[in-house]
């Protein structure tokens, strides 16, 4: 049985809620009758649920209100909300607050137990995904649920470098079974959207759509790339605009917008000229200015950044040294090499047994 919250500030309509619809039959118990959105809330605290069923105006704290702390502190709720009022502020409020849906006063029943038919589908479709997620063992579950929160804040600039997080995506995306990378992608999505919704609307409804297209399952190659050339896509756009936090290793704005870029790129080919572009100035303005601020040229800042990337990858990841080429960008493993060992003194094999030796 999942648990359902009402809450509205008319008894009568409370009371119509409860005794007209057969909860058991459709798969729900009530948890609580509740006046106000204060009351939500604070039980929220002590108990789980996992539907609000709530007016969207009350005397403390309305049902938008819940609807938007709930979305923040609850991301695995559903919020239907019910309403007298057509104004189409309060639906695209309901729409930013992410609300499941969004009824009419009077209330029709018929709709409301096929909008709650459609919650329990989803709803078990979460439960067995939750299943099928833990049946693969608890270490790779941890794994998995860590590294979307993880990716995420990346691609929102928050937490580690976007590289490092694609670095750490990829292999499980092309190791794992089909089911489990669409539960992955899934699982990401939603880490995103809640964290989207409130900044960028457009683009959490946007990419939310591409990211459901990308293949994922059957033999297909191309879906965790797909998948990472999407969040790079969106974490480009939200630089470009302002959207997010991101790191300022330059005090000109335009310089640090393409060490970001940079950043998220890591691992693809591509030129000052591309970077030039995301920044939109010339690519001789840029390379002059860049190395002005940097106090290095374009092409040594970006030699430095990928190696002490894959150095990072090594120590901290244990990748295997096969893999850390690519992950940093270097499609030629033979050229790596040789500006690895030119910059670190080494060959990478000498330095994963070294470190490994000190550990």
């Amino acid at each position: 049985m999942y648990r359902v919250i009402i809450a509205d500030d008319e008894p009568l309509i409370r009371a119509g809620l409860y005794y007209r619809n057969d909860w058991n039959a459709m798969g729900f118990e009530v948890a609580a009758l509740l006046e106000d959105g204060s009351d939500v809330l604070k039980l929220l605290e002590k108990e789980r649920a996992d539907v609000l069923l709530t007016d969207i105006c009350m005397f403390q704290v309305s049902g938008l209100e819940a609807a938007g702390q709930i979305r923040e502190k609850y991301p695995w709720m559903k919020v239907v909300l019910l309403s007298g009022y057509r104004e189409f502020e309060y639906a695209r409020e309901a729409m930013r607050c992410h609300v499941y849906e969004y009824l009419l006063k009077p209330i029709d029943y018929e709709k409301l137990r096929s909008v709650f038919a459609q919650i329990k589908t989803e709803l078990d479709e979460a439960a067995h995904e939750e299943q099928l997620l833990q049946s693969f063992g608890e270490e790779e579950y941890d794994q998995i649920l860590s590294l979307t929160r993880a990716v995420a804040g990346s691609v929102m600039g928050e937490g580690e470098k976007t590289w490092l997080a694609y670095a750490r995506l990829k292999p499980l995306m092309s190791d794992a079974p089909a089911q489990l990378r669409e539960i992955l992608a899934k699982r990401l999505l939603d880490q995103l959207q809640v964290r989207l919704v409130n900044r960028a609307p457009d683009l959490a409804e946007r990419f939310g759509e591409e990211l459901r297209t990308v293949p994922l399952s059957g033999e297909d190659e191309d879906g965790p790339q797909g998948l990472i050339t999407l969040l790079r896509r969106m974490n480009d756009e939200l630089v470009s605009r302002g959207l997010v936090k991101t790191e300022r290793p330059a005090a000109d704005d335009s310089i640090a917008k393409a060490c970001n870029y940079i950043n998220n790129h890591l691992g693809d080919d591509f030129t000052y000229r591309d970077v030039a572009d995301f920044v939109h100035l010339s690519p001789r303005h840029f390379i002059r200015r860049f190395r002005n601020e940097m106090n290095e040229t374009f092409t040594d800042y970006l030699v430095r950044v990928r190696i002490e990337g894959a150095m990072r990858l090594m120590d901290e990841e244990g990748m295997d040294a096969a893999d850390v080429p690519s992950a940093v960008g270097y499609h030629d493993e033979k050229y790596f090499q040789q500006i690895f060992k030119k910059r670190v003194g080494c060959t990478v094999r000498e330095y994963q047994r070294r470190r490994q030796t000190e550990a």
